[in-house]
């Protein structure tokens, strides 16, 4: 946390303590021990929610060693009571970044991962379950990677194209490890994806992405209009820069192209704990919102890709001041209905608050920050879902359990639009 202190200044030093569990020392806070001390502590926020086609609501998270799964009929208003994933106990990683995720496919199955801690701090593998028939069974877990040895396979994200293929990425070790025995240098960690074109029953000999990429940062995963798959993360470039890099996926060895897709240049020796959010439109630019220090500045900024890999414009700080943007974190994207949709956690007027902004011209302006939820006391990182043309927030707090609130109609008290850069 020192290294990254250093580079701001005093005025905001006081903000950015209230992010300091977001930026940390690679490995720190995940000993596996230790976040099953904390679970018993206090219940476990991390959820993730899915509509599957015929509208249904599915809802999962982490009960103990159990990883469980809820559906709703009435858009979050009750759910059913919950249902075991996996029967035979394991550990299961649940904190902010690192959490179980459900998705539905466009054929209706319902596909879960998550990331299983093994004995040693910070390792884990990545497991899968899916459900083939609505929701009623799911199958035995499995490890989704063919490398079994005991070290990093973590921060597991999952996604289905139109074509019902999933792909599965995760932070992995086993080339830190290669560099250390060759008495070579190494930062960070890489990136590995795998493929199942089955429905789950399968999955692909898995691969590698890239190197030196941050060790503690969700990885976005986003279609764009032509069925491909894009990968978005927090990489380690030269001098510790912290930035972003974009992928398009295959589903075969077609050589991987990694583009760097932000530019803040932020140098910090640590993992800010703090992945980004990716969605592509059907012109094919990428949207992007994500967590950096930009000229000193701590905050959430927007920024867009052409279909092509070009930056159009630059960052744009949308949270606010320096002094709300060090109180910001974890964004989420949607495109729906026409318009994109951003939301943020953000700590203001003693209370942890959800915020919304929208562009209805393709990321060229946005209207003025509006609150939509807020809560006292603890709360889970905000999740954006559609349907059937709605758009609606999926959040879990400590004091009023999982709400899904529909936030379509939701207008912003200052009626003028801000321009992105």
């Amino acid at each position: 946390m020192a290294s990254v202190m250093q580079s701001i200044p005093r005025f905001l030093a006081g903000a950015l303590l209230a992010l300091a569990a977001t930026v940390a020392p690679a490995h720190e806070g995940h000993d596996h021990g230790a976040m099953a001390a904390k679970s018993a502590a206090k219940p476990q926020l991390a959820t993730t929610a899915a509509f599957d086609k015929a509208g249904r609501l599915w809802v999962t998270w982490a009960e103990g060693q159990h990883v469980v799964i809820a559906m709703s009929d009435d858009l979050g208003k009750t759910l059913s009571a919950p249902q075991r994933v996996n029967p035979q106990p394991e550990p299961i990683y649940t904190d902010g970044e690192n959490r179980p995720k459900v998705i539905a496919s466009p054929d209706g199955a319902l596909y879960v991962s998550w990331s299983r801690p093994l004995d040693a701090p910070y390792t884990g593998f990545v497991r899968f379950s899916r459900s083939l028939d609505g929701g009623k069974t799911w199958s035995a877990p499995v490890t989704v990677h063919h490398d079994r040895q005991p070290i990093t396979h973590r921060f597991d994200s999952i996604a289905v194209d139109s074509a019902g293929h999933i792909f599965v990425t995760w932070i992995d070790k086993r080339d830190l490890l290669r560099a250390q025995a060759a008495k070579q240098p190494y930062d960070g960690a890489a990136v590995y994806y795998t493929v199942s074109t089955d429905r789950g029953a399968t999955f692909a000999p898995e691969r590698k992405v890239t190197d030196q990429t941050c060790e503690c940062c969700r990885i976005a995963l986003a279609p764009d209009a032509d069925g491909h798959m894009l990968a978005l993360w927090r990489n380690v470039f030269a001098g510790q820069i912290r930035d972003h890099a974009l992928v398009t996926l295959p589903i075969d060895n077609t050589p991987l192209t990694v583009t760097r897709a932000t530019f803040s240049e932020w140098r910090v020796d640590a993992c800010p704990h703090h992945g980004p959010a990716l969605v592509v439109t059907a012109d094919g630019v990428r949207h992007m919102a994500w967590f950096s220090v930009l000229q000193d500045k701590p905050g959430l900024f927007y920024s867009r890709l052409s279909a092509d890999g070009k930056p159009i414009g630059g960052a744009w700080s949308f949270a606010g001041s320096a002094q709300a943007g060090a109180q910001a974190s974890h964004p989420a994207l949607l495109a729906e209905d026409g318009a994109l949709w951003l939301v943020w956690k953000q700590f203001a007027e003693d209370r942890m608050q959800i915020l919304l902004r929208k562009s209805t011209d393709g990321g060229a302006h946005w209207t003025a920050p509006a609150s939509v939820a807020n809560t006292d006391g603890g709360s889970d990182h905000p999740q954006l879902l559609a349907r059937d043309g709605r758009v609606y927030l999926s959040w879990r707090t400590q004091a009023e359990g999982y709400r899904l609130i529909d936030i379509g109609n939701v207008s912003p008290s200052n009626p003028s639009l801000e321009a992105s850069k």
